[in-house]
């Protein structure tokens, strides 16, 4: 829901291939794969063995009935400790890529996005100085994101048209390592950077943001990048400052250098436009 210029955080929008739909898909994957007829069948076949040498009175189909429990067993404890190791590698990988991808043109987008936000009050200094419990209260707290003026929102906008490469690359990388929800994610993005980029080649004087809010279509997909671009980086800052929190403090600490350094070029600019006025 979007009123003005507030932005409900709450409303998650549905990505293609997101909700039930994908979730029903998912389980009926899981009852009928190889892993699941496997652990069915072997136990079956254990009391098939067990049957056999009750009726034959062969002591030896005992030793055989067991057979098939100590494979299920052992297939157990070994696709559980493999999915585990392959998931942390995973989300190592994971979070390399983050740190090198919120290093890069998306950097722009996020500082943008928090020097537009009137309201809540969460700028680069106070995530610099945040600790993890503020992190948390942060994000729980986060339902509503208000901004300041259209002008400083068509400025986040447009700033995802730089960081596009980037966007580009963090697709290429979530398709080799098959994170499928990233990759949704991000293709979501490209498609309102595309969006962006026609409507200021056929209008380059008019406010992209203006034009979206115009339509709900548009209004919905505006509302849904600029809450994801700052959920998803609280989230990643909460993760960070877990994992490796000198990371996320020389992260900050970049992204207030070069917040500082924007704000004050903005100030010698508006210096120089009221001297020549």
């Amino acid at each position: 829901m979007t009123t003005g210029l507030t932005f409900n955080c709450r409303q998650e929008a549905a990505l293609p291939g997101n909700g039930e739909s994908r979730n029903s898909i998912n389980k009926n994957k899981k009852i009928i794969s190889p892993y699941g007829a496997l652990i069915i069948t072997l136990p079956i076949l254990s009391l098939f063995f067990l049957y056999l040498e009750h009726v034959t009175h062969y002591g030896f189909l005992e030793h055989v009935a067991a057979i098939p429990l100590e494979i299920m067993f052992g297939a157990i404890i070994v696709e559980r400790f493999l999915a585990r190791r392959e998931k942390k590698g995973r989300l190592r990988l994971l979070m390399h890529m983050k740190s090198h991808i919120f290093r890069s043109q998306i950097r722009e987008v996020f500082i943008n996005s928090f020097n537009a936000l009137e309201s809540p009050q969460i700028d680069i200094p106070t995530l610099v100085t945040a600790d993890i419990s503020e992190l948390y209260r942060l994000r729980e707290d986060l339902n509503e994101l208000t901004y300041r003026s259209i002008d400083e929102l068509e400025t986040v906008v447009l700033s995802y048209i730089d960081a596009r490469d980037a966007f580009v690359k963090f697709m290429d990388w979530a398709m080799q390592h098959d994170f499928e929800d990233i990759l949704e994610e991000v293709v979501y993005v490209l498609h309102f950077i595309q969006d962006v980029r026609m409507f200021k080649e056929s209008y380059p004087g008019r406010l992209f943001v203006e034009y979206a809010m115009s339509t709900p279509q548009g209004c919905e997909k505006l509302r849904t990048i600029l809450t994801g671009a700052i959920t998803k980086f609280l989230d990643y800052a909460i993760e960070l400052k877990t994992e490796r929190p000198e990371l996320y403090d020389e992260l900050m600490h970049e992204y207030l250098m070069v917040s500082e350094r924007k704000r004050s070029l903005e100030s010698i600019t508006d210096d120089t436009l009221v001297k020549k006025a």
